[in-house]
């Protein structure tokens, strides 16, 4: 059996926590420099890091089981209550089985229209700004997601609940960010209005969807939107439906977890295709067979798009990390993980990862050719997980972010404002430090 290798950052190792919390990405890409693929680190308590794909196969598919949801899913759970990403054993598998008919391809197919309709909008929208200053294409991005998100989880909701709830869902996300990186800073957050804050945004967003709820059941309406299907899905052997509790929980939980994710790689996308140009004339010249935004068999006419959103996936992965438990030992490579013991899977290193990558740190589509997809083994590119819990959502946001991506590309040409430094700040998803400025051309 192979001890674990440790890792330090400098002599006074209680600082680590610190330093994590001030540069994740920088800190954890030192521990792999340091140690290979996989090391320990004590920050607050310990964890088992790794970007072998073996512990992701592990973990994740064959003994997926044998490991429950980590840190970050209790985080999570004051927000998303007992939905899909934060639930575990029996409750997630029926709950999962209700949900997995929102997204069959009839249904993916349906919603497809809502897309294209609210992205040819947004597009006229963004006119306004072509030769113009540089603008916040993150902001951009969440705006037209959001909307996406809002429309096809509950029909019509107003400007002013769009507005709040954008608002609300990034200031939560540094909120919980906080209390579980910086852990010393939670009694301060109890006196200088922090707490107070979330649940105020958190009653407000309450209120906002049980209401939705209770108008949907009053209504006796039954529109083509998720909403819907979440009310009218029956288990299979009791018959049973959701109560308005969970059906609570898996509406923020499709909207916390799919709009944000879907913004945030379309935003980095956007931007390293400002360095692309001709990536950017390929992808002009898939775009000849549509004339605003593409249909559905349109799109599925442009292979080298989605190669471009999948490569986009890989540098870029929303979903940077993933956290689980053990609750029995386990040998993984000859190393011991005993019951108890805390897992990162660095889904950002392992997309970076020299030995599984040629040229790591390139942006290349053609790692996504149907040759190189073929050739590559499963566990080395893991944007939406992988096993029984692989995200639900996974073809509605490559769906969502080809149809944007194609539809932006074909009208406007983006430039990098290089007055404006971009860094990577992960939060629960991939952020920027200070937001991503582009020009529109």
């Amino acid at each position: 059996m192979r001890p674990i290798p440790e890792f330090k950052l400098g002599k006074i190792s209680i600082l680590d926590p610190f330093r994590f919390a001030g540069d994740p990405l920088k800190f954890l890409r030192q521990g792999f420099d340091t140690c290979g693929d996989t090391f320990r680190i004590r920050l607050f308590r310990e964890f088992v890091v790794s970007r072998d794909p073996a512990f992701f196969r592990h973990i994740l598919q064959q003994n997926n089981k044998n490991f429950k949801k980590g840190s970050s899913s209790k985080m999570l759970r004051p927000v998303l209550g007992n939905g899909l990403v934060t639930s575990d054993g029996d409750f997630w598998l029926r709950q999962r089985r209700l949900v997995q008919p929102a997204f069959h391809r009839e249904r993916l197919q349906e919603l497809f229209l809502e897309m294209g309709r609210l992205t040819a909008s947004f597009l006229d929208e963004l006119e306004a700004f072509r030769g113009k200053q540089a603008i916040d294409i993150d902001a951009k991005m969440m705006s037209i997601t959001s909307d996406i998100a809002l429309k096809t989880l509950f029909g019509n909701m107003t400007t002013e609940d769009k507005a709040q709830i954008y608002q609300q869902v990034s200031r939560t996300q540094r909120y919980l960010v906080t209390k579980v990186r910086r852990p010393y800073r939670i009694p301060l957050m109890a006196i200088n209005g922090e707490d107070v804050r979330f649940r105020r945004d958190l009653a407000y967003f309450n209120k906002l969807v049980f209401e939705f709820i209770k108008q949907r059941r009053l209504s006796g309406e039954t529109p083509n939107d998720l909403l819907q299907l979440l009310l009218d899905s029956r288990d299979e052997d009791t018959g049973e439906q959701m109560n308005d509790e969970q059906i609570r929980d898996e509406a923020i939980t499709m909207f916390a977890a799919g709009h944000e994710t879907s913004a945030t790689g379309l935003s980095w996308l956007l931007w390293e295709l400002g360095r692309q140009p001709e990536i950017v004339a390929r992808i002009r010249s898939e775009s000849v067979i549509f004339d605003d935004v593409p249909t559905f068999s349109q799109l599925m006419q442009m292979p080298y798009t989605r190669q471009v959103v999948e490569e986009g996936l890989r540098l870029y992965p929303p979903a940077w990390t993933m956290t689980r438990e053990a609750v029995v030992d386990h040998e993984i490579e000859g190393y011991q993980l005993a019951n108890g013991n805390s897992v990162f899977l660095s889904v950002f290193e392992l997309h970076r990862n020299p030995n599984l990558w040629a040229d790591p740190l390139t942006f290349n589509p053609e790692n996504f050719n149907p040759e190189a997809v073929k050739n590559r083994a499963k566990f080395n590119y893991l944007p939406f997980g992988a096993g029984p819990r692989i995200c639900i959502g996974q073809q509605f946001a490559l769906m969502e972010m080809q149809l944007i991506l194609a539809s932006l590309i074909k009208r406007f040409t983006f430039e990098i404002d290089p007055s404006h430094p971009v860094g990577m700040h992960p939060l629960i998803v991939l952020k920027s430090t200070n937001g991503i400025k582009l020009y529109v051309r």
